[in-house]
């Protein structure tokens, strides 16, 4: 039992899916994070200049009345006269004392904290977070009217809820966001993939007819990267098919090559030991020449260097024959033996000669004749003419009779392949077999062999 071919786990659109998929999620998460980062700075650096702002407005709401810090309790902005307000201002002076807080400082739980900081030089601002505040703090240094220059910092700091939240919304909105477009996009990458893989499936598919039987080659249309891979393909199965219609038709062309040496090889006597011997000499000759056909390719003409005696081979065949139809009361009359040298192979010439004088054999009421000759509109070949006084063939049969398995006589044996192997052998060489009426009333096979 043949084993069950293995299913494939390497997927090309899986593998087109992964990278694609992989390269997408680094380039929206490398996106995401740039994003989140330029925001974060971006709202970080909008609250320091706030906070920064109400710094300079406190510094110019406060006076200095000799060496005492003065800034009204009540302040225009409302929300430093609430404690539930999340913004509170400090004044701190150069021994890190609250000269002045804010009403709103009232529930404010970092000012430990706050006096323990380290001085910031005069003139230099400082933004950071701690205890979910976010502050800015100023120094200066304040010219009395003493000439003492007094040094104060002041201190704005503000809930950092909001702007976490604000940050929070930000990174919702933007992680869903592009948590969306990965998905839709990854969607969109499947349907391309399948879409753009659809031809590949499309020969898998024909592939599968041809394995099945439904189909001989790619049929379709296919994209143009496709087409030297389809193209290919076809050639490929052509060939194929065609050596396996080559081994069939050489197994059919043995069998029917091999009809006339065991015809012969039946009329002989016991003592007929030469002839038994040439007919299995050509027996031989003929199954080495037939595998060698079913596997090689076609020609366009004469090989260089084959040369073969025309009238030694009719000779040949004409022997053999006549002993095969020895019981027959017919007559071949074959030309006067002289050289008429042929550019053709030995074996080629045997089987055209064979086919078509066993034909004449079958289908004659008596007489077989064979002329040869050169004619002037042909100086290179000679004209060999095969005629009988059999029934002949209809100008309208002429054409069917060349094709394989096509007889007109069903009461005769054969197969009908005879001719069809003579136009197959003259077509590797480039010439025709044609028909005609012989002055006999019967058929006329008539080639040009080139001459060598």
């Amino acid at each position: 039992m043949p084993a069950k071919p293995s299913r494939p786990t390497y997927s090309l659109r899986r593998r087109l899916l992964v990278s694609a998929t992989v390269v997408l999620l680094l380039f929206l998460g490398i996106t995401g994070l740039a994003l989140d980062r330029a925001v974060e700075r971006s709202l970080v650096t909008g609250q320091s200049e706030r906070l920064f702002l109400r710094v300079l407005n406190l510094l110019a709401e406060s006076e200095l009345n000799g060496n005492d810090f003065w800034l009204p309790t009540y302040l225009a902005e409302e929300r430093y006269n609430s404690p539930e307000s999340g913004l509170v201002a400090l004044v701190l002076n150069e021994q890190r004392q609250i000269v002045w807080e804010s009403l709103s400082s009232q529930w404010f739980e970092q000012l430990d904290w706050v006096r323990n900081q380290p001085d910031v030089p005069p003139g230099e601002e400082e933004f950071g977070n701690y205890g979910g505040y976010v502050y800015e703090r100023y120094a200066v240094l304040w010219e009395g009217l003493n000439g003492d220059t007094p040094r104060f910092e002041f201190w704005v700091l503000e809930d950092a809820a909001p702007l976490q939240q604000t940050l929070q919304a930000f990174r919702n909105q933007l992680w869903g966001g592009l948590g969306a477009v990965t998905m839709a996009l990854l969607v969109t990458l499947w349907l391309v993939a399948r879409w753009g893989l659809a031809p590949l499936r499309q020969v898998a598919l024909n592939l599968q007819r041809i394995r099945s039987g439904d189909a001989r080659r790619l049929e379709g249309q296919y994209p143009r990267e496709l087409t030297p891979l389809t193209d290919n393909l076809n050639r490929l199965l052509e060939a194929e098919q065609g050596q396996r219609d080559r081994y069939r038709q050489a197994m059919a062309d043995l069998a029917h090559s091999l009809k006339t040496p065991l015809a012969v090889m039946r009329t002989l006597e016991p003592g007929d030991v030469d002839e038994l011997n040439e007919q299995i000499v050509r027996m031989d000759q003929i199954v080495r020449y037939q595998l060698q056909r079913a596997v090689t390719e076609a020609r366009s003409g004469p090989v260089l260097g084959q040369r073969v005696d025309l009238g030694e081979a009719l000779g040949r065949v004409g022997r053999a024959l006549e002993k095969a139809f020895a019981s027959e009361d017919k007559v071949l009359d074959l030309p006067d033996i002289a050289v008429w040298p042929v550019a053709m192979d030995a074996n080629d010439l045997l089987e055209v000669l064979g086919n078509l004088l066993e034909n004449g054999f079958k289908y004659s009421r008596s007489v077989i004749t064979v002329s040869v000759r050169r004619e002037q509109a042909f100086p290179d070949s000679w004209c060999v003419d095969i005629d009988d006084d059999g029934p002949g063939i209809s100008p309208q049969a002429r054409e069917q009779v060349l094709g394989r398995h096509q007889r007109l006589d069903t009461l005769q044996p054969g197969q009908g392949i005879g001719l069809a192997m003579v136009r197959d052998i003259l077509a590797s060489y480039g010439l025709t077999l044609d028909i005609d009426t012989s002055p006999f009333g019967g058929a006329r096979f008539r080639l040009y062999l080139p001459a060598a």
